[in-house]
């Protein structure tokens, strides 16, 4: 059976979030006029990972973003100025937040870059 274009089974509904052939949803948006992107991270959910999104492209774009939730937009103090790992971190705070659910992950500010998904460990034991 062929699918329409645009149909899809991973529930590509979002903007910004793919579903890992193993389970986990994740997110990442391009930066502005730029080849780069950052990565979110991994997700429970779709909606979990498409608020990641929504908040790091609000960061990025402002109040032109596009969002995935327009209803809901991410409220986050001088967004325009922060850094990648910085947008990582409101992000990941955005999408706890309205999920309800509250933060498992220590995050400790300005080591945002040193979190990997799940799959990237290379080897390295996280501390018990």
């Amino acid at each position: 059976m062929v699918r329409p274009i645009g149909e899809r089974d991973d529930g590509g509904r979002y903007k910004g979030v793919r579903m890992r052939k193993w389970g986990k949803w994740v997110a990442e948006v391009r930066q502005p006029n730029s080849r780069g992107r950052i990565w979110l991270g991994s997700y429970k959910t779709a909606e979990e990972a498409a608020r990641a999104y929504d908040a790091a492209v609000f960061c990025l774009r402002g109040n032109s973003a596009k969002l995935n939730f327009p209803d809901n937009p991410p409220d986050i103090a001088d967004a325009n100025e922060l850094t990648p790992d910085q947008i990582k971190e409101a992000a990941f705070r955005h999408a706890r937040r309205d999920a309800g659910e509250e933060e498992t992950e220590q995050l400790v500010p300005g080591a945002v870059g040193l979190l990997l998904p799940d799959e990237q460990y290379c080897g390295i034991q996280p501390f018990e």
